[in-house]
């Protein structure tokens, strides 16, 4: 039986959606608009609660852990000229 694709990234692909979200929020606030936030979250398939929880989240000891390590990774391939 074939599995779903949508399984594993769908938690990304949420995430993805809060980030600009937020970042549309943002830009409206900074120009002075007003924007339904209830609307995008609805017309884009996400929930409001699950939106303030992203708002509200602080990332875990391993998770801040994981984002230094791939930060470091990154600066080992930038130096060895992306061979490495």
């Amino acid at each position: 039986m074939c599995k779903k694709s949508h399984q594993h990234s769908g938690k990304r692909l949420t995430t993805a959606i809060y980030i600009e979200v937020a970042a549309k929020i943002e830009a409206a606030k900074a120009a002075r608009r007003r924007v339904s936030l209830s609307g995008m979250l609805d017309f884009l398939g996400v929930s409001r609660s699950g939106y303030q929880a992203f708002l509200k989240h602080r990332p875990s000891e391993s998770e801040l852990r994981k984002e230094r390590i791939k930060e470091r990774i990154q600066e080992i391939y930038d130096g060895s000229h992306q061979n490495y």
